[in-house]
């Protein structure tokens, strides 16, 4: 059994702590101690590890995940918000999306400035009403 801090990525290239997060069940072992952490390395998407990242962030517990997403969401970080709704969101539990539909209509139909400018309410609405209509 790996301890907690070896599943954290140590640099954008850490595909080891990749494949110890892949091997290891999150509804069973808790990682709440690490989710701050994890949720990093998705601030840039374009990180070897980023992509792997959110699809493994999708399956921990929703009381886990969604407090971090809401932050994110609601952070003015348009690449944080950009990754996190292109990669991440697209991979959660319908529980979990559900719980995140104010934050992504709030971008939706009350973008700030800067989530104007980089189109991330463009993209909010595209997930949205995608999701809702499913």
């Amino acid at each position: 059994m790996y301890s907690i801090n070896e599943l954290v990525p140590k640099d954008k290239f850490d595909e080891e702590a990749i494949v110890k997060l892949k091997a290891i069940d999150p509804l069973i072992i808790n990682l709440k101690p690490i989710i701050g952490e994890l949720f990093e390395w998705i601030q840039d998407i374009n990180w070897p590890i980023a992509e792997e990242l959110c699809i493994i962030l999708a399956g921990f517990k929703p009381e886990d995940i969604i407090p971090p997403i809401r932050m994110i969401l609601n952070s003015g970080d348009d690449t944080w918000q950009f990754a996190c709704i292109q990669f991440l969101i697209p991979h959660l539990s319908s529980e979990v999306k559900k719980a995140i539909a104010p934050d992504l209509l709030r971008i939706a139909i009350a973008p700030t400035e800067n989530e104007k400018l980089c189109e991330v309410d463009e993209l909010a609405r595209k997930i949205y009403e995608g999701y809702m209509d499913s």
